[in-house]
């Protein structure tokens, strides 16, 4: 007589288990791989917008991450820094703005790293649920894998795309500086620099940073290059 044992597991999966004469079979039944929209809610409220001030320069947008309860965040250096006759400067006011906010909120700049271009910041101020973005492991990005940016894109607000790795861990020299990013097909724009790389599970592996331009200075769309992100959490332990 056949008998059939079923045991689930929430999640990940469901183990389908059939025991048959003296043996058994097992079969999984993966769970649905979240969609973008999914990954989009997961993520958004760690997410948020930074405009940086000063009189002498005007405006800088970006993103920025979320990774403590405490208000921490990270973003690109290049965002809250500028460079006037080869020194470095640091804009007057940073401000930050969540995804369902109307009005910036002010942080305080904790430290940064132009070579890097990495920034740490924090709130100064907390006054609601704060939500750390889940942190994911760069080393185990292949060729091929599904990446998502969320970030400022524009200066429009928090969207998302969607590419793929280009080249998991590559040395590409930008602004007379070589540094080892993660090269995405993947569109990000003006207000993308520090936001999110993440992949298929909503993890952080990156920070979106920079595009190339071409010999004739005009900029190569749709090939993106992020800093990963066990580097960023390097420069956060280390200095």
């Amino acid at each position: 007589m056949k008998k059939k044992l079923i045991f689930t597991i929430l999640f990940p999966f469901t183990i389908i288990i059939s025991m048959v004469s003296l043996g058994f079979n097992i079969y999984f039944l993966a769970t649905k791989p979240k969609s973008a929209s999914g990954i989009f809610n997961s993520c958004k409220a760690s997410i948020l917008e930074i405009k940086a001030e000063t009189e002498d320069v005007g405006i800088s947008y970006g993103t920025a991450e979320l990774i403590s309860t405490d208000g921490t965040m990270i973003t690109n250096a290049h965002i809250v820094t500028y460079s006037n006759l080869g020194e470095t400067f640091t804009f007057e006011n940073i401000s930050v703005r969540f995804v369902d906010e109307e009005n910036f909120r002010e942080v305080s700049l904790i430290k940064y790293d132009t070579d890097l271009d990495i920034a740490v910041l924090k709130l100064v101020t907390i006054d609601r649920k704060i939500t750390p973005i889940k942190i994911g492991d760069d080393n185990k990005l292949k060729a091929g894998d599904d990446v998502y940016a969320i970030g400022n894109l524009s200066n429009y607000g928090l969207s998302i795309t969607k590419g793929i790795v280009s080249i998991p861990h590559i040395n590409i020299t930008y602004n007379n500086i070589t540094r080892n990013v993660i090269q995405c097909d993947l569109t990000i724009s003006d207000g993308n620099s520090g936001g999110a790389l993440v992949n298929s599970d909503g993890k952080l592996i990156g920070l979106t940073t920079f595009r190339l331009k071409d010999q004739s200075n005009n900029i190569i769309y749709g090939i993106s290059y992020c800093i990963p992100i066990n580097t960023v959490l390097e420069y956060i332990e280390n200095n």
